[in-house]
């Protein structure tokens, strides 16, 4: 889809498929842009395949929303089942009739991806883990993850459960927009629980310039799977690989593609552009943060966008700027209607209000 150099350098590395009669390790890759969710980078980007533990993505989503609607809190307790304590590895090796704080299910969901924290979630939210299922694909519908099914909250095995690159690139964009607070826990790298510490899964996000999270997965079925977020420069960059053959091939083929992709946009490592970072840094206002409302075709449509946005929700606007800024996106000219003058904290929360009645809105610095 970009250059040919690329397209020769992925192929031979990685996506070379394999044919067979079962349905093993689909290989598949995108890359989006986090503010204008344009698609840079996609091969076999909708073909269907087992999500592993990416399943957890959705799990970890249903529980922050639930939070936010004060249905759960951090410190909730979360029974422990007979069913939940049997799950297989990954797991912490929970007791049936013990207990565990949402605060330590998040993070051994984030860093153990421990399949049997996965089951005492869902069986608390829903009852059950088939329902719970449900309540995910729910979810993942009214995301727009039209070819995903869910069966499990955890990724363990079974047929039915599928899912594609641009689905859970779509679920790691509305995670990551929605949950901006809750993300950051996807950046820890460790957390201890009765007395024993755990690691993350997420090797490349300990050596990639810019790595902030989000999801490894592996079952045997799908081959190694990562659902992964940097940021050089303000701009972020979602990147999307399914069925390495080793997690190290996986990482290495999924750095090769995003490397590329920041090449394209301009942007070096932050080493290599660090004083001048730091310097950028300290000079931002604060509040240098923008929410962008619509994009359109012509100005005039994206004038009445603002005035739509103005006149009906004038509590997520109100003495703030409006502003029409044309951009370039794929080599054509488009107009964003902006809204200037927030905080970074304004600006998520104004984006979030305009979400709940479903208009379009993300942030921009």
């Amino acid at each position: 889809m970009k250059k040919n150099l690329l397209l020769i350098i992925i192929l031979n590395s990685f996506f070379i498929l394999s044919f067979s009669s079962n349905i093993f390790a689909k290989k598949a890759a995108i890359v989006i842009d986090f503010d204008t969710e344009e698609v840079l980078f996609e091969v076999n980007a909708d073909t269907r395949n087992y999500p592993a533990s990416l399943t957890k993505i959705m799990t970890l989503y249903i529980v922050f929303d639930y939070i936010n609607k004060g249905k759960l809190t951090y410190d909730s307790q979360l029974s422990v089942s007979n069913i939940a304590a049997s799950r297989s590895p990954s797991k912490l090796y929970l007791e049936a009739g013990s207990s565990i704080k949402v605060r330590d299910a998040i993070n051994a969901l984030i860093i153990k991806s421990a399949n049997d924290v996965a089951t005492v979630v869902s069986e608390n939210i829903s009852g059950s883990e088939k329902e719970f299922a449900k309540l995910m694909t729910s979810y993942a519908k009214n995301l727009g993850m039209n070819n995903t099914t869910f069966k499990n909250a955890s990724g363990l095995p079974n047929r039915a459960q599928l899912t594609t690159a641009r689905d859970i690139a779509k679920l790691s964009h509305a995670l990551i927009s929605n949950f901006p607070e809750e993300y950051k826990l996807f950046s820890k790298t460790k957390f201890t629980y009765k007395g024993k510490t755990y690691k993350t899964h997420n090797k490349l996000m300990l050596s990639y310039d810019g790595a902030d999270g989000i999801k490894t997965g592996y079952i045997k079925a799908s081959g190694f799977q990562l659902a992964f977020s940097a940021v050089r420069d303000d701009k972020r960059l979602i990147g999307i690989i399914f069925g390495g053959d080793t997690g190290s091939q996986r990482n290495q083929s999924l750095k090769i593609i995003m490397d590329k992709e920041f090449a394209e946009l301009n942007i070096k490592t932050k080493s290599s552009n660090k004083k001048i970072v730091k310097k950028e840094e300290t000079a931002k206002k604060k509040n240098a943060y923008s929410i962008v409302v619509g994009t359109f075709k012509y100005r005039n449509n994206a004038e009445k966008q603002i005035k739509l946005i103005k006149s009906k929700y004038p509590v997520s606007t109100k003495d703030k700027i409006s502003n029409i800024v044309l951009i370039k996106v794929s080599g054509k000219q488009l107009y964003e209607s902006r809204f200037e003058n927030f905080s970074k904290k304004e600006a998520y929360t104004a984006c979030k209000r305009l979400k709940k009645y479903n208009r379009d809105c993300f942030v921009r610095l």
